[in-house]
């Protein structure tokens, strides 16, 4: 079991056998190369839990939740990334914009994860398609007119459960 303190949800306990090896880690985060899943119980939205920086969980949800077509199958990614065609999940990680409290997605550079050998990747699409901070709801407050995803279940309401749980998570 591996006993993390000071995440983001207090002390927790993983089991070994739930690590994703990302071998080049991720944008940004070169040295993160361990991570685990946790699911939440209620919700699309997942967090990304660097099992060497405790402080660090990354919100993330499942690219089928996202348009179809978004972004190619999951196999042809897998492809890019390196990694086994099949058992593969694709997420997308999320954040909440300071200025105006949308979410936002980074559809340019999902992570790809095999499940059955638990090793992942982050790769980049093409830049004239997709990009890094893509919103996914409307502002606090706004009626959305023209959403740019648009088969996100139920994109208001989720959106506000998701800004609210991410809120008081961190």
């Amino acid at each position: 079991m591996i006993r993390l303190e000071k995440t983001r949800f207090g002390t927790i306990t993983i089991d070994e056998s739930a690590e994703i090896r990302f071998a080049r880690g991720l944008i940004g985060f070169s040295g993160e190369t361990r991570f685990a899943l946790l699911e939440r119980e209620r919700g699309p939205i997942a967090y990304l839990q660097s099992l060497n920086t405790p402080g660090l969980a990354l919100p993330v949800v499942d690219a089928r939740h996202l348009q179809p077509g978004y972004p190619e199958t999951g196999d042809d990614l897998a492809g890019k990334a390196g990694l086994d065609r099949e058992d593969n999940l694709v997420l997308v990680v999320l954040a909440i914009d300071p200025l105006d409290g949308t979410l936002r997605a980074n559809l340019l550079a999902p992570l790809v994860i095999d499940a059955k050998n638990r090793s992942g990747a982050q790769i980049i699409l093409d830049p004239e398609k997709y990009g890094p901070s893509v919103q996914l709801g409307s502002a606090p407050g706004t009626r959305e007119t023209d959403h740019p995803i648009s088969a996100v279940r139920s994109v208001d309401s989720a959106v506000a459960k998701v800004t609210a749980a991410l809120a008081s998570n961190g």
